[in-house]
């Protein structure tokens, strides 16, 4: 059985293939919106465990001028 994102080469690539997913859709959510949605989607699509806070890491960086979040707390 193939995973689904198992093209990608690395866990900061898909999650942000599924951070893009959620973009195109709904682009006005509270950062912790998407952290729970991707990390959700990763560990499903990937089959493997990613952090939270790996998620929550990347994801700050990804939506740093996006969307206002507090970058020292997350939220």
């Amino acid at each position: 059985m193939s995973r689904h994102h198992s093209k990608y080469v690395s866990h900061q690539d898909v999650i942000h293939k599924c951070l893009v997913t959620y973009m195109d859709v709904l682009a006005n959510m509270p950062f912790t919106w998407y952290v729970d949605r991707v990390h959700e989607s990763v560990g499903r699509k990937m089959g493997v465990k990613v952090t939270r806070q790996e998620v929550m890491e990347h994801l700050a960086h990804f939506l740093k001028d996006k969307i206002s979040f507090c970058p020292h707390c997350l939220k």
